[in-house]
């Protein structure tokens, strides 16, 4: 037995042990044509002589999984990273196919995949369709030369504004596309205009995320040298108020902290698994799996770089963690609050909840608690408050 495939110093559940089963599947591609300033994912550029080893590597850990975890009927699958968008049609082609060969995917799950509008063509698009995917997740962040410059994006609003018409013309019917707003020397007017422009193309779904300054990334040490500006708290409020007022006029309802969606139905399922604390299970460099049976939980991940997962599949896990039944109903607790839906709440946690409603952060509404305007917008404070 190698050190790579030695057993983890953490109790995880790698029998089935009563574990309920995974209905929901993430795949995570590592690879970017250019990593972005802002981006503390685990995403590599210059990689790409190494995709048809990945996908080698993610089937062999795919069957693994199915062998040694209880799965049925898959509700969504999610094609993450990275970039999956950067893989040639003909080895997405291939990846998608051998997911449904070797899964039962429901006929109605939701099949997601992460594109960047530089990296979406025709070709693609027709191998993504034909591989099953129904929903795309379009990193556009912003229509802003200026701001997109800030992130590092190499992309532009006319290649945003091409991709997605090119998806929808070629029948993808439920297109999210991702913004991020509190950027350095942007304007509450560029905002503006981003928003607007994003509801004009007619998006099913839209994310609008806050940017986050991650240590490590290049844009973090750019501030620390003073290259960029600290952003304004009222600018980021205000630009927060212009995309609840602006998404709601607009006909799409918020439904989580960051994510909107149009009309009934298009809600990310997917993302909606891990709010509920589903087990979801992850494939791929740096991808990490949840799984309960009823009373425990686990967390696991795998090695992150792409040639130490390549050479440990199919057994690639990194370590773990099991979560005590206190830590376990806590993060359910702050994840269910992060959506407008709420949840019903846990026993053991009245004093934190009722400090949360004296703050005016979650209300009770028919049996649950649900979190305020307030609290979705300072969803942080709930977070700290629980967990």
């Amino acid at each position: 037995m190698t050190a790579l495939h030695a057993p983890l110093p953490h109790r995880l559940p790698w029998g089935e042990r009563g574990l309920q089963a995974f209905r929901h599947l993430y795949v995570h591609i590592p690879f970017c044509k250019h990593k972005c300033g802002y981006c503390d994912f685990n995403a590599y550029a210059g990689m790409d002589r190494l995709m048809p080893d990945y996908v080698d590597a993610l089937e062999r850990e795919l069957i693994f999984a199915r062998e040694r975890y209880p799965f049925q009927q898959l509700e969504t699958v999610y094609l993450g990273g990275g970039t999956p968008s950067l893989l040639p049609a003909p080895l997405a082609s291939r990846l998608l196919h051998f997911i449904r060969a070797n899964f039962n995917v429901a006929p109605d799950a939701e099949v997601t995949l992460e594109a960047n509008p530089a990296s979406t063509d025709e070709t693609k698009v027709a191998a993504w369709l034909e591989g099953g995917v129904n929903r795309l997740s379009l990193g556009v962040q912003g229509f802003d030369r200026r701001a997109l410059a800030v992130l590092e994006r190499r992309t532009d609003a006319a290649q945003a504004t091409h991709a997605f018409g090119l998806a929808r013309d070629m029948g993808v019917a439920n297109i999210s596309v991702d913004l991020i707003y509190a950027v350095p020397y942007q304007s509450l007017t560029t905002w503006l205009d981003t928003l607007r422009r994003a509801i004009a193309l007619g998006p099913d779904h839209m994310s609008t995320y806050c940017l986050s300054f991650e240590e490590g990334t290049l844009l973090y040490r750019r501030r620390a040298e003073g290259k960029v500006p600290e952003i304004e708290t009222d600018l980021q409020w205000d630009q927060l108020d212009a995309a609840c007022v602006e998404l709601e006029a607009s006909g799409y309802h918020r439904y989580e902290v960051s994510n909107w969606a149009r009309g009934g139905g298009f809600e990310s399922r997917h993302n909606q698994a891990y709010w509920r604390c589903g087990p979801v299970y992850g494939a791929g460099a740096g991808a990490h799996s949840y799984a309960t049976d009823g009373a425990n939980a686990w967390r696991w991940w795998n090695i992150a770089r792409p040639r130490d997962y390549i050479a440990a599949a199919p057994v690639p896990k990194a370590d773990g963690e099991e979560l005590d039944p206190r830590k376990a109903a806590a993060e359910s607790l702050m994840l269910g609050l992060r959506t407008a839906e709420g949840m019903t709440a846990p026993a053991g946690f009245d004093v934190e909840l009722n400090r949360l409603r004296r703050q005016g952060l979650i209300r009770r509404v028919d049996g649950r608690i649900v979190p305020t305007r307030r609290g979705l917008d300072l969803h942080n404070q709930i977070a700290l408050a629980v967990l």
